[in-house]
């Protein structure tokens, strides 16, 4: 099933998340307002971007080595379409979006320089406020880390604000701890906390529920003396 939507609501946080999630091969599909992009994806991974003056194109080969042997683009250089047709556009929050899983073949390995982990925390530092606040609405939130958070993390490459915000987070601070303890301003911290969230880095705590006595101290202690009594 393809995955459409609008990036007005939907952020690519958010589509780098059901990339890395799913680890599924196909064509992601932009219409940026002033251009539409085919972002290659091999299993989670975009490997390669290129804009595209009709969509239809983006269709007319389906097989990846001889698409770039084609444009004479060398898999060395794949990189570097990824950074300018992608990373350069993570700050614009306006077109449409298509996802096509399982058309275009790969037959050979294809160089990550930009791992899907480190996108995901790229594209979290350009969450505006309003997008940030779909996941932290509440600054009670108390959030923990995943048990193999070292391990995801690895290539996402974070900064020091970000590993200093990861850190802070314990099972037991709030949001508003967290921004008050790191030093850094909300939308940082909580941009951090967005893209850990999508990275799989963090969990939400649920709060323990408190168990009511059954049975009141007054209540028992009247008890107790009609007991007496007797």
């Amino acid at each position: 099933m393809a995955l459409t939507g609008d990036l007005s609501t939907f952020s690519f946080v958010d589509i780098f998340q059901i990339l890395a999630k799913d680890r599924r091969s196909g064509i992601l599909l932009v219409e940026w307002q002033d251009m539409t992009v085919a972002y290659y994806v091999k299993e989670g991974e975009v490997v390669f971007a290129r804009p595209v003056d009709r969509v239809f194109r983006v269709y007319a080969e389906r097989d990846f080595d001889n698409l770039i042997d084609k444009l004479r683009i060398s898999k060395e250089s794949l990189p570097k379409t990824v950074e300018r047709f992608l990373i350069s556009k993570l700050g614009s929050k306006e077109g449409v979006f298509s996802f096509t899983p399982g058309f275009i073949r790969y037959n050979s390995d294809m160089p990550f320089y930009y791992p899907i982990e480190k996108l995901i925390m790229i594209a979290a530092r350009t969450l505006t406020p309003e997008e940030v606040e779909r996941k932290i609405s509440d600054e009670m939130l108390t959030f923990e880390r995943a048990h193999d958070y070292v391990e995801k993390i690895r290539k996402a490459e974070l900064t020091r604000e970000e590993e200093r915000i990861l850190m802070l987070v314990d099972g037991e601070r709030s949001v508003a701890d967290i921004r008050r303890e790191s030093g850094l301003d909300n939308l940082t911290v909580d941009r951090t906390l967005y893209g850990l969230l999508a990275l799989g880095v963090l969990r939400r705590k649920k709060r323990e529920k408190r168990h009511k006595p059954s049975i009141t101290l007054e209540l028992l202690a009247k008890i107790i003396e009609r007991i007496k009594e007797l």
